[in-house]
């Protein structure tokens, strides 16, 4: 079967198949899925709990490869269905704003990771938060500087008290210290 299809009049009806910038996002998703795929036995640790009532032995990496094959199944899927897409890359239009934007988002995250690990979630969160915040426009200090402590405490407390996931604490709760801290 031919590339192109042409009518009487000559111009095509199904267009060239091409290599773009989306079969690259679906390689790199193929990628990632390879590599997740292969590094969850790794990265999974033996429950110290079986939680489970009856004689069901599901592996802890189960779930976690279950996602990484649908990572791997969508983008296959999406590296067929690239080569019929026809859309430009808007990345090449971006201006200077836009770049800087994302650079100094990154910048930002690679800063809160050791602010959150030697702080605490809610100093590093709050810093964090104050600080994009202001980059990005805020001038109400007053309400940048509330909303930064305030969001970070009820995130804390909500994955601390419901949902019982373990946050890098506050500096002052190295020390049980459970009367008036958030643990």
């Amino acid at each position: 079967m031919a590339d192109e299809l042409k009518d009487a009049d000559g111009p095509s009806l199904v267009s060239k198949r091409q290599f773009n910038f989306n079969t690259i996002a679906a390689l790199l998703f193929i990628a990632l899925a390879i590599g997740l795929f292969l590094v969850i036995p790794y990265q999974i640790d033996k429950p110290l709990i079986q939680i489970s009532g009856g004689n069901s032995d599901l592996p802890a990496e189960l779930f976690p490869q279950i996602i990484a094959a649908a990572f791997l199944i969508l983008g296959i899927w999406f590296a067929i269905t690239s080569f019929s897409l026809d859309q430009e890359n808007g990345l090449r239009q971006l201006d200077k704003e836009a770049v800087t934007n994302v650079l100094v988002t990154l910048a930002m995250m690679a800063v809160y990771v050791p602010l959150m690990v030697n702080l605490g979630f809610v100093v590093g969160s709050a810093i964090m938060v104050f600080a994009m915040s202001t980059y990005f426009g805020n001038r109400n200090y007053l309400i940048g500087i509330a909303l930064s402590i305030v969001m970070p405490m009820l995130m804390f407390v909500t994955f601390r008290r419901v949902l019982l996931v373990e946050l890098p604490p506050f500096p002052v709760d190295i020390y049980p210290l459970t009367n008036w801290s958030l643990i």
